[in-house]
C-alpha cells in the first residue's frame, strides 16, 4: 500500500507535509475503551485494530489522514468495510502520554465510539 500524505493550508491552498511529522498524536495509541490499537504514521496513514471481544469479532480499520495544525480528519479507505471514504473531523488535545479527540464532525458511528475515550501513548508488540 503506498499513500501520498499531506496537509493542505486552506487560506494559502499549499500543501505542507510536514505538518504530519510535526503532530503531537503521532505514534501508537491504545484506547481504553476497549484495548484497540491506532498507529498514526507521519506518513499520512492510520491503522485502527480492535480486538475480539465476547461474540464480537476482531476489526481493523485503514485509512488517511490530514492535519491542518488544529483539526485531524481522519478518512477510512475505499476497501475497508465499516465508513469507507468517510471523513471524520476531530481536535486532538495531547496531555502527558494520553491524547483525546474532540469531535467536530463526523458520521461514522464506530469511529465516533471509539475517538470519544481517551487513547494512550504506548508501544505494541
Amino acid at each position: 500500500m503506498s499513500a501520498c500524505a499531506s496537509t493542505v493550508d486552506t487560506a494559502e491552498g499549499e500543501t505542507k507535509s510536514e505538518t504530519l511529522a510535526d503532530a503531537p498524536f503521532v505514534g501508537t495509541w491504545m484506547s481504553e475503551l476497549d484495548g484497540a490499537t491506532a498507529m498514526i504514521e507521519p506518513t499520512g496513514i492510520f491503522s485502527i485494530d480492535v480486538p475480539a471481544r465476547g461474540e464480537k469479532p476482531a476489526r481493523s480499520a485503514v485509512g488517511r489522514w490530514t492535519f491542518n495544525g488544529e483539526v485531524v480528519v481522519f478518512t477510512n479507505l475505499s476497501n475497508t468495510a465499516n465508513c469507507a471514504d468517510v471523513p471524520g473531523s476531530y481536535k486532538a488535545e495531547v496531555v502527558r502520554d494520553v491524547v483525546r479527540f474532540e469531535l467536530v464532525r463526523d458520521e461514522c458511528a464506530q469511529r465516533q465510539e471509539h475517538m470519544a475515550w481517551p487513547w494512550k501513548r504506548g508501544n505494541v508488540n
